[in-house]
């Protein structure tokens, strides 16, 4: 890797490429998270609906293979805090 960032086109795009990626599937977490929340209240109001139960059990399931292959999206504290931060005290 180059000493600086804009040194290398390549290593550039690639950098680019990851930030999309990353965009994609907080995009796509951030959507899941939604319709869960509003397919709960529908559930709530619905409690005997077979298809409101199956469609939150399914995005349930979405939500946790998502935070499985990015345990940032489901962190408490962003990593953005520890990176940037000052130290507390």
């Amino acid at each position: 890797m180059s000493m600086y960032l804009y040194d290398d086109m390549k290593e550039m795009q690639d950098f680019q490429n990851y930030q999309d990626e990353v965009r994609r599937l907080e995009g796509e977490y951030l959507e899941i998270r939604v319709l869960l929340r509003d397919a709960e209240e529908q559930l709530r109001a619905n409690p005997e609906s077979e298809y409101l139960q199956a469609k939150v059990k399914y995005l349930t399931k979405r939500l946790k293979g998502l935070e499985s292959l990015a345990p940032r999206l489901a962190a408490d504290h962003p990593l953005e805090i520890s990176l940037w931060a000052p130290p507390h005290g």
